[in-house]
């Protein structure tokens, strides 16, 4: 970790009247959660009181006491959750609002969250683990949210950035129906496919979104399609539907030969499948098609896997790491609502956080 690009500024505090204030703790100081401090630091502290009481690693924590770096987690108690929860609970007797940031990806962390939201601890978060359990579980979340008037937002589980869940939420809550969701939703698959276009090998591909960051450290994770069945399955529940992770038809983009080897041994072994992912793109592209992995959600149903596309179409037109997703409506029929932009990155991923963030002091504070 960087002190020079997680540090935590000291806040004026005799600056800030009048502004939207709250409390934060930020569970998770990674490649997210360290872009998500330096976009607090930059903003205008006349219209934002926000203030990061503490935030803690995989192992330890640090309770804010002025101006530090996360460099001082290293010297930090060591994390307990129990202590931690217990904390935050006595924080709220100040009147100010607390906001729970998770950009940690924990099932540890997600199994928190229905005690912080009874515990009336507004919660923000990319992971989209809590939502992908048992459906029981996540209308428990919702319930709580609902009945302790807090806030539990999850913008940027689909799309990073883009605001796909606050769509479709104000067109159901305006009255209109959802048709159908479709479309990509995973940058990683956006920028394989394109540069699988452009003629570089598959294996070779996902070597450089590894090093980009775009893909997880063991790429089957985004090769497997569960990034993608989850994504979709946070909508489908968002448009109110019951579905459980297993009633999902997903298409996997790993050879089953390789389904139990290491993740260095994957990488190594996968070049030996390029020869017929170049015959496939090469054949698409004769035809003026293009190859993009996508998901439908459709009369109950979603479909995720790999899609031929006109070279032509929004869709084929893709490129880098961006998403494009398509709503349709009983409104938005004969021209469907499209929500087009980059889908992954920590900045953008981070900004989505920061503006679901300000969205919970709108609501409460006006």
């Amino acid at each position: 970790m960087s002190s020079r690009a997680y540090k935590l500024k000291k806040i004026p505090r005799g600056a800030l009247a009048g502004a939207k204030s709250a409390d934060i703790f930020l569970a998770g100081v990674g490649a997210v959660g360290g872009a998500l401090i330096g976009q607090l630091n930059s903003l205008d502290r006349v219209k934002y009181d926000l203030n990061v009481i503490g935030f803690c690693n995989s192992t330890k924590v640090k309770w804010r006491g002025g101006e530090i770096t996360t460099d001082e987690l290293y010297g930090g108690r060591s994390k307990n959750w129990t202590e931690i929860i217990e904390k935050l609970k006595s924080s709220r007797k100040s009147g100010r609002p607390l906001i729970f940031v998770d950009a940690t990806g924990s099932r540890e962390v997600a199994d928190l969250y229905l005690e912080l939201l009874e515990s009336s601890i507004h919660i923000v978060t990319p992971s989209k683990i809590a939502n992908t359990l048992d459906q029981s579980y996540y209308e428990k979340l919702k319930n709580a949210a609902r009945t302790n008037s807090v806030c539990y937002n999850y913008e940027t589980t689909v799309g990073a950035g883009l605001p796909v869940i606050q769509a479709i939420e104000n067109l159901l809550d305006t009255g209109d129906e959802i048709i159908e969701v479709s479309g990509v939703v995973s940058g990683t698959m956006t920028y394989l496919f394109d540069q699988l276009e452009k003629g570089v090998p598959f294996s070779r591909a996902v070597v450089q979104a590894r090093s980009l960051g775009y893909a997880e450290p063991d790429p089957r994770d985004d090769l497997s399609g569960e990034d993608v069945a989850r994504k979709f399955l946070i909508v489908a529940r968002t448009c109110g539907l019951e579905m459980e992770r297993e009633e999902i038809s997903v298409e996997s983009l790993i050879p089953e030969k390789l389904q139990d080897k290491d993740a260095r041994s994957f990488l190594s072994l996968f070049s030996d499948y390029d020869g017929g992912w170049t015959k496939r793109i090469t054949e698409e592209k004769a035809a003026g098609r293009t190859l993009r992995y996508t998901g439908v959600l459709r009369d109950g149903e979603i479909r995720v896997g790999i899609r031929p596309v006109s070279i032509q179409s929004p869709i084929g037109r893709l490129t880098g790491t961006n998403n494009l997703i398509q709503i349709k409506s009983r409104r938005y029929h004969d021209q469907p609502l499209i929500i087009m932009g980059p889908g992954a990155g920590k900045e953008i991923t981070a900004a989505g956080l920061l503006a679901d963030i300000q969205k919970i002091l709108r609501e409460i504070q006006g």
